[in-house]
Parts: structure tokens; C-alpha cells; sequence
């Protein structure tokens, strides 16, 4: 199958899995973001890159530009898979294996990435209970946003199982076609 036909089968699934491992990201990102920004508030110092940029940048810049770091990486990352998942599908011969370890990549890195996204979150949930801090508001949205990236996670996956079967039943109707014109 020619790549510009896989494209019109399949380019809305392949955008779709791309947009909701965005959402996923996002939603995520949200209850981390404030769980972070309340430990600042309280003087709580971060590790790691975060701490270098908000020395250099200030806290409320500083937290920002490392979450669109993380994020740019994230949708880096995620395009590369997508792409790759295009291109697995495109080969003649042996795509359906290739097209399934493809999409497992996609969905064990989505999980993988989100999962210790969702650790992170609690982690600064942790700290800040130490701290004295009321954190069952910061509880509450992570559990909620926590909720809407599995609905996305969910759909990504069930999306690249409707995609994995439209290139099937196309690639199927391609070689029946092509045994019928051969008798």
C-alpha cells in the first residue's frame, strides 16, 4: 500500500492517537503544575533541572519553561512514534507485525510517560502533606484529571486497534483483488 493511500485510510486515527496522547499529557500536567507551584509558594525548593531554571528564570517563568521543556519533548517523542507507525504500515511485505510492535511502542511509552507523570504528582502531593499544607483540593484534581488521561489512554488504544484494522481489511481487499485479476 502506497503511502499516500495509507495516509487516506488511516489519517484521521494516526492524528487521533496523536491529539489524545497530547490531551492525556496535558491533563496530567495540570494537578502537577499546581501541586509544584504550591510547594514554591512555600518555599519549598524542587531538584533537578527545575531548580536550575527557576534560579535562572525566577519561579512562576521558571516552572513554566520547564513544563513546556518537558512537554515539547513529550510531543517530540510522540511524533516520532506516530510516523514511525505510519511508516510500519506502509511496507509490502511483513507490516502486520511490524504495524503491532510499532503500536505497542506508542502505548507502553503513553503508559510509561503518564505513569511517571502521575507518580511525580504524588510525590509533590507528598511533600506538601508534610509541609502542613491541606492537599485534599490538590488531591481531588489530580484525581479527577487523573480520570480524563485514562479516558484518553483508553481511547488512543482502542484507536490504534480500529486503525490496525482498517489497514487490514484494506491490505486483505488489495490481495483479493489482485488474485482475482491474475485467474
Amino acid at each position: 500500500m502506497s503511502l499516500r493511500e495509507l495516509l487516506r485510510i488511516n489519517a484521521c486515527e494516526h492524528l487521533a492517537i496523536y491529539i489524545l496522547a497530547t490531551l492525556a499529557n496535558f491533563l496530567l500536567s495540570v494537578p502537577q503544575y499546581l501541586a509544584v507551584n504550591t510547594a514554591l509558594e512555600l518555599a519549598i525548593n524542587p531538584k533537578g533541572s527545575t531548580a536550575g531554571l527557576i534560579t535562572q528564570y525566577g519561579s512562576s517563568t521558571g516552572l513554566f519553561l520547564d513544563f513546556l521543556r518537558s512537554g515539547l519533548i513529550f510531543q517530540g517523542v510522540m511524533a516520532v512514534l506516530v510516523i514511525g507507525l505510519i511508516g510500519s504500515a506502509s511496507l509490502k511485505r511483513s507490516w502486520k507485525w511490524q504495524y503491532a510492535l510499532t503500536g505497542m511502542l506508542v502505548s507502553i511509552y503513553l503508559a510509561y510517560h503518564l505513569g511517571g507523570k502521575f507518580l511525580n504528582a504524588l510525590g509533590w502531593i507528598g511533600v506538601l502533606d508534610t509541609s502542613g499544607v491541606n492537599v485534599s483540593g490538590v488531591y481531588g484534581d489530580l484525581f479527577w484529571f487523573g480520570l480524563g488521561t485514562t479516558i484518553c489512554y483508553l481511547l488512543a488504544i482502542l484507536v490504534l486497534r480500529k486503525s490496525y484494522g482498517k489497514i487490514a481489511n484494506r491490505q486483505t481487499r488489495e490481495g483479493e483483488s489482485r488474485n482475482y485479476r491474475d485467474t
